[in-house]
This record gives structure tokens, sequence and C-alpha cells, in this order.
């Protein structure tokens, strides 16, 4: 039996490619996007270049803000294995919870309970997981993150 901690948070992120056109190999992976990586991926698909130096630093800014926030109102995260990839790389792991994801990525693109989309989007993964997962979120272009 699995912990109720290792039930109820991130099994993995899956890659789907860098775009739909250039990678088609879905990975199982313990160490989903980071903040500023998933930042600069939406900004360059909305504005058609990568943020400046000023843009960045704002950005930045809020989410240095926001953890800073969820840490003072979660300190007990300090003590869990994946406080480093939260606080300083902002990055979501195998662990991670639904506030910790919401707080470095904001909401996803969309949410799925329906078993046979979260299959269709691990692919070949699916055997692995399906008993493990119940909920996929999906965050444009490349990342899906699986509770």
């Amino acid at each position: 039996m699995m912990p109720r901690a290792l039930r109820t948070v991130i099994l993995a992120a899956l890659v789907a490619g860098a775009c739909a056109s250039t990678l088609e190999v879905v990975e199982l992976t313990s160490k989903g996007p980071s903040a500023e990586d998933l930042h600069r991926e939406r900004f360059l698909a909305i504005n058609g270049r990568s943020p400046t130096f000023d843009e960045k630093r704002r950005f930045e800014a809020e989410v240095e803000e926001r953890v800073f926030t969820y840490l003072r109102q979660h300190p007990e995260l300090e003590q869990t294995t994946r406080y480093s990839e939260f606080r300083f790389w902002w990055q979501v792991t195998t662990g991670s919870t639904r506030d910790e994801v919401l707080v470095l990525l904001q909401e996803p693109t969309e949410q799925t309970i329906d078993p046979a989309r979260m299959a269709a989007l691990a692919e070949r993964q699916w055997p692995e997981i399906q008993d493990k997962v119940r909920e996929a979120w999906l965050y444009a272009p490349r990342w899906t993150v699986y509770f």
C-alpha cells in the first residue's frame, strides 16, 4: 500500500514534447516544469518573443511572493525532501501537492478526471500509472501533471 501522501500528490509529470511537431515522445519523469520555464514558454507563445529583463524580474518577484506566502502558511514543507525544489528552483516534483503546483505554475490550461483522456495523454506510460492517478492538469505547450 502506498503512503497517503504519495497517493494524493503528483505521481509524475509527463513530457509530451517541446512542441507537437518536434518531439513526440512521452516520458515519465520525477521532476516537472519550473515556474520560470513555463513562464518563458507561455510568454513566447503569446508575444512571439522572450521576456525582457524587466518583465522577467517582475515575474520573479511575483513568484517569490507567492512562494514565501505559501511557506509562511505551511512551515511543515521545510521538513520535506521537495523543499529545495519548491523554495529555490520553483519546480514541481513528485510529491508536490495541488496547492504547491498552483503556487508555482498557477492555473492549468485544462484539468481532467476522465480516464480515457488521461490514458491518451500518458500514451505508453498509462499502464504504469493508471492505478495511481485520479486527475491530470495540462500546462501548454507540453506538460501534464498527474495527481
